[in-house]
Order: C-alpha cells, then structure tokens, then sequence
C-alpha cells in the first residue's frame, strides 16, 4: 500500500484524542511533629531503654540477694537457738541434777530403831542419774561438732571424767557399808562426795554456764542481726522501686509526646511488675522484720529466762541433797548456796515483763509447784534439826506428794514444760519470718526478667521508625 492510498480522515472532522499518562511528581509525607530525625532520636530511645534496664537490674539484685541474705538469717538463728543455745541449756540442767541424783544416792540406809526396815528410796536417785549422765553425754556430743567451743567441751569432757570417778568411788565404797542408818553414809564416801562436788561446782557447772550465755548471746546477736537486715533490705527495694517507678512513668509520658501514642503497652506492663516487685518485697520484708522481733520478744526471752530458772533450780536441790548427806561444816556452805539460789528463782519465776495475758496461768501453775518443793525444803531440814533422820531421809528421796524428790521432780517438769512453750512460741515465729519469703528470689528474678524483654520488645517498634 502507497501513502496515497492512506484513508485520511473526512474533511472537516476533529482528530482522535490520544491520552497520554502525564507522571505526577512524588509528594514527601511530612513527619509527626515531635519525631526527632536523625541520630539524636535513636540515640535518645536507646539511653532510655539502657537506664530502664540497669534500674531493672538494680531492682533484682536488691531483692534477691536481701531475701536470699534475711531467709539465711533467719535460718541461722534458727539453729543457735534449737541445736546451740537449748541444748547447752540442757547440758546446764543435766549436770546439776546428775550432782543432786548422787547425793540422794547416799542418803537412804537401814532405819535408826529398826535395822530391818529400809529407809529412803534409793533406785530412783540411781536411775535418774544414770539417765542424766546420758543426757549430758549426748549434749556434748552436740555440742561438740561446734568448732569455735570445741576446747570448752573438751574441758568439760575432762572434768566429767574427774567427777564420775570421785562420784563412783564414793558410791562404791557406800555399798561396802549395806548396813549404815538412813542419812549417814560412810566418811570416805562422804569426803569424795564433796571432792565430786567441788569439780561440779567449780568447773563444770561454771564451763557449762559459760557456754550456755555464748550461745544465748550469740543467738541474741543473731536475732538484731536478722531484723536490721530485713529493714535495711526493705528501705534498699523501696528506694530502688521507686526510682524505677518513677522512671518508667516519666519515660511513657515522653514516648506517648514523641510518638503520638497514649502508652506503650510493653512498658505499662513493665512498670506493673516493678510496681508488684517492690510492693510485695518491702511488705514481706517488713513482715519478715516483725516476726523476727516476736520470736525474740515472746520466744528467745523469756525461754532463756526459763532456761536459767530450769537450772538454777537443779543446782538448788543439789545443794540441799548435799547438805543432807554432808557433815555440818561442809553443811553450812551447802545451806549458804541453796539460800542464794532460792533469791535467784525467785526473781526468775517472776513474769513480770515476760509473760502474755495468757501464758500468766502457766506461770502461776510453776510457781504453785515451786511452793510445794519449798515446803518440803522447810519440813526436811525441820525433822533433820529434830534429830529425825529416818523421816529426813524419806522426804528427802521418796516419790510422792510432799516428798522432795517428788516436788522437785513435778516443779521441774512443769518449769520445762513452759520453757518449751516459750522455745516452740520462738521457732513458730523465727519460721515464720523465714517463711514469709518463701518464693524468692524466683519471684523478682523472674517477674523482672520478664519486664526486661518488655523493655526491649517495647523499644524494638521505635527504632523501626527511624529507618
């Protein structure tokens, strides 16, 4: 085909439209106001979420290692007390008792008018004795494992072994004499009783106190240190909690300026478990620093009070059993010693200061106890003054209602029996404040470490915007 055969349009119509895309040039969307560009911005955020993560941090190691530091506490007060202090006390009352059990066992013989009839009861001094002399050997076998007092026990073991010996030949050279009256044992045996009992008096018993008021004493120690702790480390976790706290909310209040958003869903988490941190910490601190203080003030008190009384009672009918069986010079030191303990128990027994509304009926009931065994003192001294050795030496060592054995026996066991009311009230409570932070330090570790990838996770969408 020639260009001359091209149909041209008609004359007199208008050409076809061709439409052509014209290309629009790009429009720049303008950024928020307030979005900082450039490096200042992420530098910003990224300072931000560093300083959240260190006051993070801050807040873990606080309560971490204050509930792990107060529940050690604790725990080692714990142990002063029941497998130190209480078993040195014990240690105490069992040798006092085990001199008192070998004087009674000199004091029963045949009668003055009838050398047929025994007079006294002499099995239950010898089986009580023997059952303290294991008391006291299981006591420094405890006590024992302690290294700082091992040269104490060692000393102690010394002088035990001097004291069963004395004590022993008196006993045997005694039962050469089967026939002897009632409260008059032979002179040997009567010589080495005292001999036993100056070493009781003057080294054992003395070792034994000493080792008991360490322990007392460290426990006491123990306890201030528990409760300063636990109030130290709660002031530490407010503080810190607070600051975080604050922090957090300042930071939520400048990214929802920045960034046009009301709040940060991951933060507002965050700043809940820094929130629930710090609450539950200083109040189980605090209820931790409570119960500690109760266990020392109606528990450790009032027990190494007891305690003390428990003892001082033992050492008391020690002396009167050997003011019994002793002749008048050494009787009238052995008088001297039992008076100065009476003034002691009786400032002891006092609760004054020590007992609750309702522990005043348990005292009452030691003290009513405490009264018969004085009578009974009153009544065997009377009849051995009236030359009435036969009955002296039956108040003295037989079992029954007005018999010293007997009274001292239920005085005894009534006085032990509140000591471990008061002992069992202290370990309630000391538990307790163990207890009460139970869970940690999983619970901070844990929730903080949470809240820390929240921060990252929070931060992540943010830096998004700057590329």
């Amino acid at each position: 085909m020639t260009t001359s055969q091209v149909t041209r349009p008609p004359a007199g119509s208008q050409p076809p439209v061709v439409a052509v895309a014209v290309r629009q040039p790009e429009t720049i969307r303008a950024p928020r106001r307030g979005l900082r560009r450039g490096k200042a911005g992420p530098r910003r955020l990224g300072t931000r979420a560093v300083t959240a993560l260190v006051l993070l941090a801050a807040l873990c190691a606080v309560a971490v290692v204050g509930a792990v530091s107060v529940r050690s506490d604790t725990a080692d007060l714990r142990d002063a007390v029941n497998q130190r202090a209480a078993v040195a006390a014990q240690l105490r009352f069992a040798l006092a008792d085990l001199d008192a059990q070998r004087a009674d066992t000199l004091a029963p013989g045949r009668s003055a008018t009838d050398d047929q009839v025994e007079v006294g009861n002499q099995l239950v001094a010898l089986i009580t004795a023997q059952q303290r002399r294991a008391e006291v050997s299981e006591a420094l076998r405890q006590l024992g494992a302690d290294r700082g007092n091992s040269g104490t026990v060692g000393d102690l073991l010394n002088s035990l072994g001097r004291y069963d010996d004395l004590s022993g030949r008196a006993a045997y050279v005694d039962e050469q004499q089967p026939d002897r009256t009632a409260g008059h044992p032979p002179t040997r045996a009567v010589a080495m009783n005292v001999q036993a009992g100056q070493i009781m008096q003057n080294e054992l018993l003395p070792k034994a106190t000493h080792l008991a008021a360490v322990y007392q004493n460290e426990a006491a120690d123990l306890e201030s240190t528990a409760h300063d702790a636990a109030m130290r480390w709660t002031l530490v976790i407010g503080v810190i909690g607070a600051l975080a706290l604050v922090f957090l909310l300042w930071w939520q209040w400048e990214m929802a300026v920045d960034y046009r958003r009301l709040f940060n869903p991951a933060l507002v988490v965050t700043t809940a478990a820094v929130l629930a941190v710090t609450l539950a910490g200083t109040v189980a601190l605090t209820s931790s620093a409570d119960a500690v203080a109760t266990a020392n003030r109606e528990g450790l008190r009032p027990w190494s009070r007891l305690a003390e009384a428990r003892a001082v009672a033992a050492q008391a009918a020690a002396s009167e059993s050997r003011w019994f069986v002793h002749d008048a010079a050494y009787g009238v030191a052995d008088k001297a010693q039992f008076d100065g303990y009476v003034k002691q128990l009786d400032a002891l027994l006092r609760p004054n200061g020590y007992a609750t509304a309702a522990e005043r009926p348990g005292y009452d009931d030691v003290l009513t106890r405490y009264g018969h065994f004085r009578a009974d003192d009153t009544r065997l001294r009377s009849l051995k003054s009236q030359g009435r050795t036969d009955e002296a030496a039956v108040v003295l060592t037989n079992v029954g209602r007005g018999d010293v054995a007997f009274d001292f026996w239920d005085f005894a066991t009534t006085l032990d029996a509140l000591a471990g009311l008061q002992l069992a009230d202290f370990d309630s409570s000391a538990k307790e404040a163990h207890d009460d932070l139970a869970g940690w330090p999983l619970v901070p570790a844990g929730a903080l470490g949470v809240a820390g990838l929240l921060v990252l996770l929070g931060v992540r969408s943010r830096f998004a915007e700057y590329r």
